[in-house]
C-alpha cells in the first residue's frame, strides 16, 4: 500500500504543478481578450488568431485544472446526501465513484478524442477563419486533460482505499 500511496503523492504533486502553471492561462486569455478588444474599438483592426487563442487558453485552463479540482474535492457533488454520511460513507462514495463513473468516463473520452485528434493532426486542420489558428494542438489536449483527470481519479481511489483499509492516507515524497 506505501507504494500505491507514493505513487498517489506523485500524482498529486504532478497535477498540482501543472494546475499551478495553467492558472496563468487565465491571465493570458484576460490580456488577450483586453488587447483584442482595444485594438478592435481603436485601431478598428481585429485578428481571428486572436479570438482564437482566447478560446484556446479558456480551453486549456479548464482541462487542465480539471485533475487538481478534483485532488482539492472541488467539484460538484450531491452535497445534501454527502454531507450527511459518515467519514467512511464518504470515503466509499468516492471509491465508487471514482471506479465505476470517473474512470471509465475518462476513458471512452480520452480513446475517442485520441481519434479525434489524430484525424485532425493528419488533416492539417485549421480554422475556417482567415488567419485563425491550427486545430489540432488544442485536440490534442483533449485526451491529454482526461488522461491527467483519469490518473488523478486514480490517486483518490488509492488513497480512499488506504483510509478505508485503515492506512495513512497520504504519503509523502522525498524532498526535491
Amino acid at each position: 500500500m506505501n507504494t500505491l500511496l507514493r505513487l498517489a503523492a506523485l500524482i498529486d504533486a504532478m497535477n498540482e504543478r501543472i494546475g499551478r502553471a495553467s492558472i496563468w492561462l487565465i491571465l493570458g486569455a484576460v490580456v488577450m481578450s483586453a488587447t483584442t478588444a482595444t485594438l478592435r474599438y481603436l485601431l478598428d483592426w481585429g485578428s481571428n488568431a486572436m479570438l482564437e487563442a482566447q478560446w484556446f487558453m479558456f480551453g486549456l485552463v479548464f482541462l487542465l485544472c480539471a485533475p487538481v479540482t478534483l485532488k482539492n474535492q472541488g467539484h460538484v457533488r450531491v452535497d445534501i446526501i454527502y454531507g450527511r454520511l459518515s467519514e467512511r460513507g464518504k470515503l466509499l462514495v468516492d471509491l465508487l465513484g471514482g471506479l465505476l463513473f470517473l474512470l471509465p468516463v475518462c476513458g471512452l473520452i480520452v480513446v475517442d478524442a485520441w481519434d479525434y485528434f489524430m484525424l485532425s493532426f493528419q488533416q492539417h486542420e485549421a480554422s475556417m477563419n482567415p488567419g485563425g489558428l491550427l486545430w489540432w494542438p488544442i485536440k490534442l489536449a483533449i485526451p491529454v486533460g482526461f488522461s491527467l483527470l483519469a490518473a488523478q481519479g486514480g490517486s483518490e481511489i488509492i488513497k480512499a482505499s488506504a483510509a478505508l483499509l485503515g492506512h495513512a492516507a497520504t504519503a509523502t515524497l522525498p524532498d526535491e
